[in-house]
């Protein structure tokens, strides 16, 4: 068993889990006594800080009190986060446990990022002889940030099916295969009463932020693009670049490629990619530029609605009317707005 230290830094491990299986109380105790009060108190803090600052938040572990208490707010945060019930809250707070994870691992050794790799089924070899990190290809582009030029397979060498990385390299592959982990887990629960009851307010609380959010984001254009008017697959693809998610390179294509013949400019596209977790304004505007035609002699177009699908980016369970009648993004776009005109 690692020392609570650890557990507290990684409360995913199975260590962990184990430990509290062992040690903790039960989810009655965990809800309703005096001596888990403070944990209740943290275990808030970090959806708090997750949605806010895409980080759960660093708190002390100078003792087995602390740690302890960092522990048990771990399960706590993941329970009301099922019970708060928005999606985007679910992914927004899966990245800030992951991130936070990802800061730490930054500063452990080789081989303890080979074991997280291990629990979370990513398959990773260190070769000792070299001090060299390789890791299969299958489980590189599930989890790698592939829309940067570094990130390409091409530039990274291949062997047998494995590609050479750096130790800031997986520890940033492990943080997309975490978040993707607990925002999975997280979707798959159902909310305890128990765990409503007793956090009712605070769940509210998120509840009615997210509300506001919403309306906010759909009520502000984006540029001098509405919003509320975008198609399905646009929505979506915003919706999962601004709670942090790893957007696949087509997706982001497409979009910028999208607002991009709506005569958005770099600047107001640059402004949706700053949630990202790995986000960098310098990579980033290169990108836009390119596909924008600003910095190349061609200027990409947004793929229609046939290749959406193909590439896998078409919500087909979000579909509206509308998105049946069409064949290309911009004419849903334009139709939308030439029905309020209609209307009006």
């Amino acid at each position: 068993m690692r020392e609570l230290a650890v557990l507290a830094k990684y409360p995913f491990l199975h260590d962990t889990r184990q430990y509290i299986k062992d040690n903790g109380p039960s989810v009655g105790e965990l809800l309703h006594d005096l001596p888990y009060e403070r944990a209740r108190t943290i275990g808030i803090e970090r959806l708090d800080n997750a949605l806010k600052n895409r980080d759960v938040g660093q708190r002390s572990l100078a003792t087995d009190t602390d740690c302890i208490m960092e522990i048990l707010s771990y399960p706590l945060a993941r329970m009301v986060a099922v019970c708060i019930g928005d999606s985007y809250f679910k992914k927004r707070y899966a990245l800030g446990e992951a991130y936070h994870v990802y800061t730490h691992l930054l500063n452990e050794p080789s081989s303890f990022l080979l074991s997280v790799a291990e629990e979370l089924n990513v398959n990773v070899h260190h070769h000792p002889e070299t001090n060299t990190i390789k890791i299969f290809f299958k489980d590189y582009l599930r989890n790698a940030p592939t829309r940067y030029k570094e990130w390409k397979m091409v530039n990274r060498g291949i062997g047998g099916g494995y590609l050479t990385i750096s130790h800031k390299d997986l520890a940033r592959i492990l943080l997309e295969s975490l978040r993707e982990r607990i925002n999975q887990e997280l979707t798959t629960r159902d909310c305890d009463k128990g765990v409503y009851d007793v956090f009712s307010t605070d769940i509210q609380r998120f509840q009615n932020t997210l509300a506001m959010q919403k309306e906010k984001i759909e009520a502000t254009p984006v540029g001098k693009v509405s919003i509320e008017k975008l198609p399905p697959c646009m929505k979506d693809i915003l919706a999962s670049i601004q709670s942090g998610e790893n957007v696949p390179h087509m997706g982001r294509f497409s979009l910028v490629a999208f607002l991009s013949s709506l005569k958005l400019n770099t600047n107001d596209i640059l402004k949706l990619f700053s949630t990202a977790p790995d986000y960098q304004e310098d990579k980033s505007r290169y990108q836009v530029e390119h596909i924008t035609g600003a910095s190349s002699s061609t200027e990409y177009k947004c793929p229609g609605c046939e290749k959406m699908r193909t590439y896998g980016i078409c919500p087909v369970d979000k579909m509206d009317d509308l998105c049946k009648k069409v064949r290309h993004p911009l004419t849903y776009y334009s139709t939308k707005w030439k029905q309020e005109k209609k209307n009006t």
